[in-house]
């Protein structure tokens, strides 16, 4: 599936493969029948993550021009609050909302052509 890089701030703007840094997991965003979901389809360090949701129930706030949803903390076992936001046509920023704290991480869109290079899971 070809993934355009839309315009920032769009509803489709998440679509695509992400990555927090060099050698981290590649995350795929697309829609699915029940909304919008990310799933790891691409890990060099922890190959046994692959096929994991990652992101959930993401929903598209026009008003705010963000995303809206629930992470899964692999680390933690857990699902926490966040919001997405896509300033730039390759880049994310998620806010994870933990308790009283937030974390933000930021991702870099991932070309089309770099992942069709790798051996990524069925999803």
């Amino acid at each position: 599936m070809a993934h355009a890089a839309d315009e920032p701030g769009t509803a489709t703007s998440i679509l695509g493969y992400w990555q927090r840094g060099e050698g981290e997991a590649i995350i795929e965003v697309r829609r699915h029948s029940d909304g919008y979901h990310g799933v790891i389809v691409s890990s060099e360090r922890r190959p046994e993550t692959v096929g994991i949701v990652v992101f959930r129930e993401l929903q598209y706030d026009e008003d705010a021009g963000a995303w809206h949803g629930r992470a899964y903390s692999i680390k933690r076992k857990r699902e926490v609050p966040i919001d997405i936001e896509v300033p730039q046509a390759n880049q994310l920023k998620l806010t994870a909302h933990i308790l009283i704290f937030k974390k933000r991480v930021q991702f870099k869109r991932i070309p089309d052509a770099k992942v069709a290079g790798l051996q990524v899971a069925d999803r």
